[in-house]
């Protein structure tokens, strides 16, 4: 998994705010097992601080979130927090999709012998 950190727009990113970011980003593995890339965006603008997050996973999954803060720690946060939710509605789409299909094969399986019991 890659984890890329970057910034635009004059944010001086500091060892200590790259090292928050990439922390951050890391928690995100929990949510949903095939991340493969995640790039974290600092930008600046007009005195408010913009987070912005692109995560790719396998099956190409794609998801792009933005935040804008006056505080960038806060934006990074926010921007992480609203990822989080996303990775978990993608997650129960997969699962939805797999127990409506009959992906795996338990499902079946158990309305097979259900209906030899009868």
């Amino acid at each position: 998994m890659e984890i890329i950190i970057s910034a635009r727009h004059n944010v001086e990113m500091t060892p200590d705010l790259k090292q928050y970011a990439r922390e951050r980003a890391e928690k995100l593995l929990k949510y949903f097992d095939g991340i493969t890339k995640i790039v974290v965006t600092l930008g600046s603008d007009q005195g408010r601080y913009t987070a912005e997050m692109n995560i790719s996973a396998r099956r190409h999954i794609h998801l792009i979130g933005e935040v804008q803060q006056r505080d960038l720690r806060a934006a990074i946060d926010l921007v992480t927090d609203k990822m989080e939710r996303q990775l978990t509605r993608q997650k129960e789409k997969m699962k939805s999709y797999r127990n409506r299909h009959n992906i795996g094969g338990a499902p079946a399986a158990e309305a097979e012998d259900a209906e030899n019991a009868e």
